[in-house]
This record gives structure tokens, sequence and C-alpha cells, in this order.
């Protein structure tokens, strides 16, 4: 199980990046990422994870607008996650620049 904060929250704005993404998908992605062995984190995780990201306000949440199907942002409620959307913030993507360039100059790869 991943236990470095930085490399799961690191796994997670890389998920919501480059689109909107819904809880399943960033999940998905992080399972495939992790390799499906012992570093797989468990799902309250990464749910954990996303949160803190969001309070942190380099992920937003979004909701589909009942009348326009677009989406909009909203408040990040825990027990209704997996009916959001999320979305990296320019905070976030400075945070992701600054944390992949620390792997690089450590000698980690990203993913």
């Amino acid at each position: 199980m991943i236990t470095n904060n930085d490399e799961l929250g690191r796994m997670v704005l890389e998920a919501v990046a480059n689109d909107y993404e819904e809880l399943e998908m960033i999940v998905s992605e992080i399972v495939d990422w992790t390799g499906g062995g012992n570093d797989v984190p468990d799902r309250k995780q990464i749910e954990h994870t996303l949160m803190v990201s969001i309070a942190d306000k380099d992920v937003n949440a979004y909701e589909p607008s009942e009348t326009s199907g677009q989406l909009i942002p909203t408040l990040a409620d825990p027990q209704r996650l997996h009916t959001l959307w999320f979305y990296i913030t320019e905070q976030g993507k400075e945070r992701l620049l600054r944390l992949e360039e620390e792997d690089r100059n450590s000698g980690i790869g990203g993913l």
C-alpha cells in the first residue's frame, strides 16, 4: 500500500490534470499506475487524498447542471464523491509541476 502522501497526492493530481474525471476513473488510473500489486492504495486512501486536494484548493469538484448538462462548480461532500467530477486548478497544476520537478531531481520517474 502506498504510504507516501506526496506520491498519492501527485497521482490524484495527474489523474485530473488533463480532463474532468469521475472518482471511478481516478481510482482506476491509480490502480493501473501502481500495477495492481502491493503498492495499490485502497479506495478510502484515494478518496481521502482527493478530499485533501480539494481542501488545499488543488482540485475543484463539479456536478452536472440539471438544465444544461454542463459541469458547474460545487462543494465536495464525501458522501457524494461518486456523483461528482473533478478537475485540477491552476494552483494544483503548479503543485504538480513542482512535484514532478522534485521527482526528476531525485531520480524518481513520473507516471
